[in-house]
């Protein structure tokens, strides 16, 4: 949940900008001490500085989908009174098992969506053989070979490149994204078998 201030600056009445993901809501706090604010987004009218807080409301009713809304507010003689929400994508998982080819790349894996920028760290893996013996094992990639791309337009975080070694790349990373959320070491695994020719 996030708070969208209404402040003043002399003549100027300032609504707040924020970035949520489809999954959460806003409220609005009047700072203004010389006005009422009723921004569309509420069900109650702000009073002057100090208010307390308005309705949780959704960005925007029903159910959100990413991109960015304005809302404006609704008192004669405020109407050019006017802020933003950007709605984003929630950090989710995707894609924990999948397949692969031994010096094939990969297809462009996605196994994050998100609100970009991303900030990767704790990346650590193990290739196994078909009994779970240990092959190969490390950390900052995710295997021989391979790695995560993430993208700038929130389209999420992929796993590239052609993988060296045959047999299953187990690895997990930890993510964090623009809005602030978090995914903490989720469990991946690519299964990697020889090229056979047709």
């Amino acid at each position: 949940m996030k708070q969208i201030q209404i402040t003043r600056t002399g003549n100027t009445v300032n609504f707040q900008t924020v970035s949520i993901d489809v999954t959460e809501l806003v409220f609005f706090t009047n700072l203004d001490p010389q006005e009422a604010h009723f921004p569309t987004l509420t069900t109650n009218k702000l009073g002057p500085a100090p208010s307390p807080n308005s309705s949780q409301c959704a960005v925007p009713q029903p159910d959100p989908l990413p991109g960015t809304y304005t809302y404006k507010c609704q008192i004669p003689g405020h109407q050019n009174e006017q802020g933003v929400v950007n709605v984003n994508e929630v950090l989710a998982v995707e894609n924990t098992q999948f397949s692969a080819t031994l010096n094939i790349a990969v297809n462009k894996q996605i196994v994050v969506g998100g609100f970009s920028q991303y900030q990767i760290s704790g990346e650590l893996f193990q290739v196994v053989d078909s009994s779970g013996n240990i092959i190969q094992q490390g950390s900052g990639s995710i295997g021989p070979g391979m790695s995560l791309s993430p993208t700038t337009d929130n389209a999420g975080i992929y796993v590239v490149g052609s993988p060296t070694t045959i047999g299953t790349y187990n690895f997990t990373f930890t993510v964090n994204d623009s809005a602030q959320h978090n995914l903490q070491q989720v469990q991946y695994s690519m299964v990697v078998a020889p090229y056979v020719a047709a």
